[in-house]
């Protein structure tokens, strides 16, 4: 494949990720959701991109980094092409709202950024950056990412998107705060000098881009407001959205919902603030693109004398088409600007014939055409009102099962339509066994849908009448499962690999794996504005209906045929305990007929499992199945015992041969589409030394976290509370409770229980809290004195230095003598909002900082309670657990087996003590 092959394909494929952007068929429902099919608000948005040429890329670190009002102003307002590229999927943060953490969190917020996408109109693109976690400088940010991989990989979206703004969100010093910030402030300028110049990143230009210099370099000011050198209005009203640009952003950014960032649709002004940093043109700053040539007659200026001479009057005749469709849209007859669309389309058809694809010099005109006939169409389609369904009747696929599919081309608008064979595109290996048929009387639940007449197989298609095929497609036998195509590969430290095929780099997902066409002609009327044709096509996606909510859609994925999962992921084994263990295999089918066969556990020399075997048998698709296996440990003295971790697979062999051992999770939530997460199924035993109190525990979650699971596996049964349920007298039943992560924040009625809790302690019980933000101290939960500052102390290196205070404290010897060794092995960080100011009578018990910091004391703070004790945490266990690191365990053992008589005893004495040394 040529460079200019190369570069065709990456442009297809960059053309279907922008106009799907702002032209989606359906999608993940969204609470006033911009519209995206036919009619005059979905054709107005469009018919606003085809007149002028202006690009904006926004670059940032983060999923809500971005400044949607700016994209939404850009995307939706002034019909620009608006991009952002953050550099990582936010894989190191929290989830407000699931378990998922590290990739599967970046898939979330992958699913999550394009939602937004999906209401401000921008595309969006990433680089290969992993989200680590929280990081203080950039110094520490490019020990995981190396500054040239990363530079190249925004060069890489700067020369393909070809920008000619570059808004950077942040800065580059130290007042952006996060590490991330301050490399994304540091790339944008960098990647702003080196994308224009051949000779950075040379290999680039073999694979299909050309070197492009940006004009204009900006940086968003919000926390500099007085460095401000242009504002831009996103609060005025937009008749055609009947919202703002600034609520339909607070819309997008509300789809940020696992990081808690719901947000009001507040109306009335508002302005984004920026500052020119740098720039190729001489204009003042009187707007974003001052200075810069923003036509398309402008563009054609720029080609060679003979091109330029065929290419000019073209590009007349479609732009007063194109003005001309603006003024006749109308909103009670959006048909009215079909014959003004139909000619721009014939003049942008001779624009693009005019002046030669391959030609090297013409390199950027022909992208600018390729892009606007994509719009053009859609805008065209919308005001026709004439739209293609796509629909499978499955939306997960085994290799080498049938998938019907149902096309439903409607003509929903006034003219006559001509179609032609619809085409399905699929992917290599894929058989189309029915290719699509008419449907000789194509019907709905409320009647027939054909014209009057009943011919629905052959000819025009008439005003509001609809044409249906269907079709059948059997994917290859060994067609690969549909996991995100830059997890196929394990991680190069905290940088993906990038997949061989150029055009998927910096994606958010691999496009649908199947596309429907048709290519019509619609009789728009006689003269220059038509007859004229059209293709339209849609990803072909799965459509369900729930008796609740109605209608949904969902994509087409591969998924294998049996999938297997070995729970717990880890499980801890105090050493010493010869007592057998459970665990569970559950066998799920996705295939449509019978899969039998055998499973069995791959286990460590000397360990047993009782059943050895079992055998399974599976009918249609979601057959699930469970088995309970005890784990029987060889003796103490065994050197395979020794290990303080173990591996245990689990493989399931079907009738035929074939083998599984993974499992294949659908990361699903309502406003996001899922995306299917492959899972080895395996067991991470960790034989330790760990031991617990017999005490009655319960367990209120916070935002997801697997703290129940880890109490029950050190030997306590863990009952769990809703805070609903919680009244003084019930509480009585447990010796200790323990809150999960940030559970103030994503508990309403905690609040209200908060008394209760805290007259349980009084009455002798044990609370451990977990880590919570700044609702928790706002609130004033805690029984005595305890602040977090703004920003709040953390310790992001995971080997930082820990200092016990005192280490004959109770907490750090009963019943596990911890030691500066359970702090080894820690991951991501040491823990997060940590308390900066607290009443006298909390013991604080450890010290830690991140190199150059002053000690912070706040990660453990203890304080006995009338006959209980009060125990505060923000080291951050819930990282630490599914991670199988054992001095968490041993030290969360302490926690929970804590003597509140003890402790008091213990604090009256280090209390008595601190008097007397004064």
């Amino acid at each position: 494949m040529t460079a200019r092959s190369r570069y065709a394909a990456a442009l297809r494929l960059s053309l279907a990720v922008a106009c799907s952007a702002v032209f989606l068929p359906v999608g993940p429902a969204s609470a006033q959701a911009v519209s995206d099919g036919p009619g005059v608000v979905a054709a107005g948005l469009l018919i606003r991109q085809l007149d002028g040429v202006k690009r904006v890329l926004v670059i940032g670190a983060h999923p809500d980094d971005e400044d949607t009002a700016l994209l939404t102003t850009l995307a939706r307002g002034l019909g620009a092409r608006a991009a952002y590229l953050s550099l990582t999927r936010g894989e190191g943060g929290q989830n407000l709202i699931g378990p998922e953490l590290g990739e599967g969190l970046g898939i979330v917020r992958t699913g999550e950024l394009l939602a937004a996408r999906r209401l401000d109109g921008a595309a969006q693109y990433f680089t290969r950056a992993y989200d680590f976690g929280f990081s203080k400088n950039a110094e520490e940010t490019f020990a995981h990412w190396p500054r040239d991989s990363l530079l190249r990989d925004v060069v890489w979206v700067v020369r393909s998107f070809r920008p000619h703004v570059i808004v950077s969100i942040f800065g580059g010093t130290p007042r952006d705060g996060h590490g991330q910030h301050q490399v994304a402030g540091l790339l944008a300028p960098a990647a702003f000098q080196a994308a224009g110049d051949p000779t950075r990143f040379a290999d680039q230009l073999d694979e299909g881009v050309q070197p492009w210099s940006p004009l204009k370099l900006y940086r968003r000011t919000w926390r500099d407001p007085e460095a401000t050198t242009l504002e831009m209005q996103s609060g005025t009203l937009d008749p055609l959205l009947g919202r703002s640009h600034f609520q339909v952003a607070m819309d997008s950014r509300s789809q940020h919902r696992s990081q808690d960032f719901g947000m009001a649709q507040q109306p009335g002004p508002h302005v984004t603030r920026l500052r020119l940093l740098d720039s190729r043109v001489s204009q003042l700053d009187e707007g974003l693109f001052a200075g810069i040539d923003t036509t398309l007659a402008g563009l054609a200026a720029e080609l060679p004398h003979e091109l330029r001479s065929l290419a000019e009057p073209a590009v007349t005749r479609y732009r007063d088409a194109v003005h001309r469709a603006a003024a006749e849209l109308s909103a009670l007859d959006p048909s009215a600007s079909v014959p003004a669309l139909a000619t721009a389309l014939t003049a942008l058809r001779e624009l693009q014939r005019a002046v030669p694809e391959d030609d090297g010099s013409t390199f950027g005109f022909t992208d600018v055409i390729q892009h606007r006939l994509a719009v053009l169409q859609r805008a065209l389609l919308a005001a026709a009102s004439i739209t293609l369904s796509a629909r499978a009747d499955d939306d997960l696929l085994v290799p080498g099962q049938s998938l019907q599919v149902t096309l439903d081309l409607w003509n929903g608008g006034p003219f006559r339509v001509h179609p032609a064979e619809p085409t399905l595109d699929s992917p290599g290996g894929w058989q189309l066994t029915e290719p699509p048929a008419p449907v000789g009387e194509a019907t709905s639940n409320f009647g027939p849908v054909g014209d009057p007449s009943g011919r629905t197989t052959s000819g025009a298609l008439a005003p509001t009448t609809m044409r249906r095929w269907r079709a059948r497609l059997r994917p290859a036998e060994d067609a690969p499962s549909s996991t995100p195509y830059y997890l196929h590969r394990p991680r190069d430290g905290d940088l993906y690999r990038w997949p061989a095929a150029p055009e998927l780099r910096t994606l958010p997902h691999a496009p649908p794996l199947l596309h429907a066409a048709v290519e019509i002609e619609i009789e728009v009327g006689a003269g220059p504005g038509g007859p004229v044709s059209v293709t339209v096509s849609e990803p072909v996606r799965f459509r369900g209906v729930d008796k609740a909510s109605g209608e949904f859609w969902r994509p087409v994925n591969v998924v294998p045929a049996l999938s297997v999962w070995l729970e717990p992921g880890v499980l801890v084994w105090p050493s010493g305990d010869a007592e057998p263990r459970s665990v569970t295999v559950t066998l799920r089918s996705d295939a449509g007929g019978r899969l039998e066969g055998d499973f069995g556990l791959e286990l460590p020399a000397g360990w047993g499992a009782d059943p050895a075997t079992v055998g399974f048998s599976l009918i249609g698709p979601g057959a699930t199945v469970a088995y309970s296996f005890r784990l029987l440990p060889p003796d103490e003295d065994d050197a395979e015992t020794a290990s303080a971790r173990l591996l245990i697979r689990g493989v399931a062999t079907t009738s035929d041969g074939q083998a599984y051992g993974s499992g294949v999770d659908v990361i699903d939530y309502p406003h996001i589409d899922p995306v299917p997460l492959r899972v080895d199924a395996t067991v991470s035993v960790l034989r330790i030394p760990v031991r617990v109190a017999q005490r009655r525990v319960g367990y209120l979650m916070g935002s997801g976290d697997v703290g129940p699971d880890a109490i029950r596996q050190m030997g306590l049964n863990v009952e769990m509370i809703e805070p609903s349920a919680i009244d003084a007298s019930a509480l009585d039943r447990f010796d200790v409770i323990v809150l999960g992560v940030r559970s103030y924040e994503v508990q309403p009625d905690l609040v209200t229980a908060n008394e209760d809790l805290l007259e349980w302690v009084r009455r002798g019980g044990v609370l451990v809290i977990q880590y919570n933000k700044y609702e928790f101290s706002d609130g004033k939960f805690a029984p005595f004195l305890l602040e977090i500052d703004r920003p709040a102390p953390r310790v992001t290196d995971e080997t930082a230095t820990i200092t016990l205070l005192d280490p004959d404290a109770p907490v750090f010897t009963t019943p596990n003598r911890i030691t500066a060794e359970d702090f080894q092995g820690w991951v991501q960080e040491r823990g997060l909002y940590f308390p900066t100011r607290w009443d006298d009578r909390f013991t604080p018990l450890i010290e830690t900082s991140d190199a150059g910091e002053a000690p912070t004391r706040g990660s453990l703070l203890i304080a006995p309670v009338g006959s209980g004790a009060y125990v505060y945490t923000s080291l951050s266990f819930f990282r630490q657990f599914p991670a199988g690191v054992a001095g968490a365990y041993r030290l969360f053992a302490n926690l929970v087996s804590l003597d509140p008589a003890a402790w008091s005893e213990y604090a009256r004495r280090t209390a008595d003590d601190r008097t007397e040394s004064r």
